[in-house]
């Protein structure tokens, strides 16, 4: 059986364990349309210790999210806007971003307006994504003094999620907080709902940081480069020397194992002048062209990688290792991801929340209005690129 039917058969069986659970559990279980809940007050414990036992920190930690936002929206509106700009303007489809959806394929895919992850990494970065993003909310609530109804978990159609419920959180069948308003934790000054507000994409930033700092630790720990992996440019010197695709391990007398060893190499190379290419391919003689816009010679080739092992102490370990280090890269990969989407200025996006707290404080209570109008026109226009971008690429 090849692994692309084992994870077909991996994300029907999540889906069907998943019902299986809601159906067990049915008399705890809320529904408002294809949205399934279940609140819980485990955890409210231990969430009010965290956040009561190092206040300092938890001060620091909520600015350091709002700086986090200061960058995040202005930024993510910029993407979205150029994102949109270049759809309507050249009818070409999306590139960058997408729906992030559970694939069978062995590695991370990427087509317009859509980005397939292998199924197992999915649902285990999916589990990391929104506990630190709403374990990070509910600690900052608390250290703000505050309160937490319930936590919980929620499934959106067949996508599992969870959630950290704020007093007067509006959620369905929330009837301990009538007449009071209701909205994304509203209950202290604007600052403090800034604070926790920001914190779950703050959390989302330091665990993909986290993760990637693993991956590539690891990866320079375990494994050694054998050189790099090029693609030689049609028309330039390598390709008319008889060079396609392989991999390159020394420059004369220079051994290659980085760009840097390259870079190194070919530094003073000058038109004209004549190197020795040592690759995969064999040995080529390669005289080094003009090029506009490039100082020095130029060889035509085109690098992607690097060429790397596992040391031989851990080759046997490889298989085990390779499938733990993908799954860092995936986790660090939706965390940012996810995390800068999340901080779109566009309710019900937490950045939208934000910017009406903060419109709110400048121009009053009309402020819901607007930043409804405009989060319908935003989401919408994004959905329709992606839509469109999916449905040309078919």
């Amino acid at each position: 059986m090849d692994q692309s039917t084992l994870r077909l058969g991996f994300l029907v069986g999540m889906i069907g364990l998943i019902f299986l659970l809601l159906y067990k559990d049915r008399e705890n279980v809320e529904r408002a349309g294809i949205m399934f809940y279940r609140r819980t007050g485990k955890g409210l414990d231990l969430i009010d210790r965290i956040a009561k036992k190092f206040p300092r920190f938890w001060n620091v930690y909520s600015w350091g999210g709002i700086l986090a936002g200061i960058i995040s929206i202005p930024a993510m509106l910029y993407f979205v806007a150029k994102l949109v700009h270049k759809v309507v303007s050249t009818g070409e489809p999306s590139s960058g971003a997408g729906l992030v959806y559970p694939s069978t394929a062995s590695t991370v895919t990427q087509s317009p307006g859509a980005i397939g992850v292998p199924a197992e990494y999915w649902f285990i970065s999916i589990a990391v994504l929104m506990v630190v993003h709403e374990l990070s909310h509910g600690i900052i609530a608390r250290a703000q003094d505050f309160e937490i109804n319930s936590v919980g978990v929620i499934v959106l159609g067949v996508i599992p999620g969870a959630f950290v419920e704020p007093k007067g959180s509006g959620l369905p069948g929330n009837e301990s907080d009538e007449g009071k308003p209701h909205g994304a934790w509203n209950e202290g000054d604007w600052i403090s709902n800034i604070k926790v507000l920001a914190a779950g994409s703050w959390a989302n930033y330091l665990t993909a940081g986290v993760f990637l700092v693993l991956a590539i630790g690891l990866t320079g720990a375990l494994t050694h480069s054998n050189g790099v992996v090029y693609q030689a440019q049609e028309e330039y010197p390598a390709a008319t020397a008889g060079m396609t695709n392989g991999t390159l391990t020394g420059i004369d007398n220079y051994t290659v194992r980085s760009i840097e060893d390259v870079q190194r190499a070919t530094e003073d190379l000058d038109p004209g002048e004549s190197v020795v290419l040592r690759t995969s391919e064999g040995n080529f003689s390669v005289t080094a062209a003009e090029r506009e816009g490039y100082e020095g010679g130029y060889i035509g080739i085109q690098f992607v990688q690097l060429d790397t092992e596992y040391n031989e102490s851990v080759k046997g370990f490889s298989g085990f290792l390779g499938w733990f280090l993908g799954l860092f890269r995936v986790i660090a990969f939706l965390n940012l991801g996810i995390g800068l989407f999340n901080m779109l200025p566009a309710k019900p996006l937490d950045g939208g929340h934000i910017l009406e707290a903060v419109v709110e404080r400048v121009i009053g209570e009309d402020a819901k209005s607007y930043v409804n109008a405009w989060s319908g026109i935003a989401l919408l226009s994004l959905i329709m690129v992606l839509v469109y971008s999916v449905a040309v690429s078919l």
